[in-house]
C-alpha cells in the first residue's frame, strides 16, 4: 500500500475518525481507523460500534493499493503537527505504517483489516434531505443543553421529531432546555434521541456550505449522509421526557438588555459567587437592571446595568455558567427575559420565533 495526498486534504478527517474510535478499547482494533487505499481514492472508518463513520478522501494519489489499520490518535496528532504539505503514507515490510514527508518520518504500529468489524449495510432506506446549514443551525441552536454523562441516560442526546411538517430538535439537562424548529417538507413523522457523541462529531463535520445532507431514521438508528461521508449511529433506547411541559406560561414580568453587557457583567461578578451553585441573581430597579452575587466568605458583587424596556418587580436566580452558555448562543444585540416567578422556569426572548430557550432559577 502506497498513496500520497496534500495534509489539508486529510488532517480534518484524520480528526474526525479519531474522535470516533473507541479511546475504552474494549477491543484494540477499535481504537484504530481502517484505511482502504484503492485506484479510484481513499476511503477510511472508524467505530466504536455505537457510532460509525466511514469517509472517503479526495484528492490522493493511490501508487499501490491495499488495507490495513493504524492506530487513530496517534496518526491524526502526527498529521496535525506536520507542516502544510505533501505527505507520503506506505504499508512498509514488518507491518509498520510509515508517514514521511520531506524532514522526517514516522512509523506505525498496525492490526490486520480483516479484524475489522464489518460494517452493516450503507444503503439509506426512506432518506430525507436538508440543507446541511439548517441540519447545523438545529444542532448548535440546542446541543448546548443536553445532558452530560447523567444518570438519566435519555438526557444524554438531542430528541429530534418530525411531525405535520415541522421538524424539531429538542435537548435539556433538566437545568435548561432549548429548541430549535424548522419548515420540513415531508409528510413522515418520527422521531429518536440522537446521542451525544454523535451530535458533537457531527457538529464537527458537516460541511458550512449549503450542501444537500440526505439522512434515514428508524427506532433503532440514525444514519446521515453527504457525498463524502456515511456517519451511522444508533439512537438512545428510552422515552424522551414531555418538554411541553416545561416551558412555562401564564402571568410574566419581562425585562430588556442588551445581551453582551449583560453578558460581561455576569462574568465579573460570578467571580465572588458560591462555588457550588455559581449564582447571580438579576433585579429591576427602575429602569435598572441590578447584578448581584456572594459567597459563603461573605464577598460580594453588585454591578447594574440600563434596561431597555423596564419592568418593575423582576427578580430571579440564575446559575451564571448555564446563562452565560444561553447568551453566547444567540446573536441579536438585545435579548428579553420572561419571568413567570423566582422560583419557576423563564424564558429568554430572541428574534428567532423558531427558537425556545428556558432557563431553571436558582435559589440564593
Amino acid at each position: 500500500m502506497k498513496f500520497n495526498l496534500e495534509k489539508k486534504d486529510i488532517d480534518s478527517a484524520l480528526l474526525s475518525l479519531s474522535a470516533v474510535a473507541d479511546k475504552k478499547q474494549t477491543l484494540p482494533v477499535l481504537s484504530n481507523i481502517l484505511i482502504k487505499a484503492q485506484e479510484n481514492g481513499l476511503n477510511m472508518l472508524s467505530t466504536d460500534l455505537e457510532i460509525e463513520l466511514e469517509m472517503d478522501v479526495e484528492n490522493v494519489v493511490v501508487e499501490e493499493p491495499g488495507e490495513i489499520t493504524i492506530p487513530a490518535k496517534k496518526a491524526s496528532d502526527i498529521v496535525k503537527e506536520l507542516p502544510d504539505g505533501n505527505i507520503s503514507f506506505s504499508l512498509e515490510e514488518g507491518e509498520k505504517f510509515k508517514i514521511k514527508t520531506p524532514t522526517g518520518e514516522y512509523n506505525l504500529v498496525t492490526m490486520e483489516a480483516s479484524s475489522f468489524p464489518e460494517f452493516s449495510s450503507t444503503e439509506i432506506d426512506n432518506a430525507h434531505e436538508i440543507n446541511s446549514e439548517e441540519l447545523v443551525e438545529l444542532f448548535q441552536m440546542t446541543s448546548f443543553a443536553m445532558g452530560n454523562q447523567d444518570w438519566r441516560h435519555y438526557l444524554n442526546g438531542t430528541y429530534i421529531e418530525c411531525a405535520m411538517g415541522t421538524l424539531k430538535m429538542v435537548a435539556t439537562d433538566a437545568h435548561r432546555l432549548a429548541m430549535c424548529k424548522k419548515e420540513f417538507n415531508t409528510e413522515a413523522e418520527f422521531s429518536g434521541i440522537i446521542p451525544r457523541k454523535t451530535c458533537m462529531e457531527l457538529m464537527r463535520i458537516l460541511p458550512r456550505e449549503n450542501e444537500k445532507i440526505k439522512f434515514s431514521i428508524d427506532q433503532n438508528r440514525i444514519v446521515f449522509s453527504s457525498p463524502n461521508f456515511i456517519f451511522k449511529s444508533k439512537l438512545i433506547d428510552a422515552n424522551f421526557p414531555n418538554y411541553n411541559q416545561v416551558i412555562p406560561s401564564g402571568d410574566f414580568i419581562e425585562i430588556k438588555v442588551n445581551r453582551e453587557e449583560l453578558l460581561d457583567i455576569v462574568s465579573r461578578v460570578s467571580v465572588l459567587s458560591n462555588d457550588k451553585f455559581k449564582g447571580v441573581k438579576l433585579k429591576s430597579e427602575g429602569n435598572l437592571l441590578k447584578i448581584f452575587s456572594s459567597n459563603n466568605d461573605q464577598e460580594s458583587a453588585e454591578e447594574e446595568l440600563q434596561l431597555e424596556v423596564a419592568n418593575e418587580g423582576f427578580e430571579i436566580a440564575f446559575n451564571v455558567n448555564y446563562l452565560r452558555e444561553m447568551l453566547n448562543t444567540i446573536e441579536d444585540k438585545s435579548i428579553s427575559i420572561q419571568s413567570f416567578g423566582n422560583e419557576k422556569s423563564a424564558l429568554m426572548k430572541t428574534t428567532n420565533d423558531k427558537r425556545v430557550l428556558v432557563l431553571m432559577p436558582v435559589r440564593l
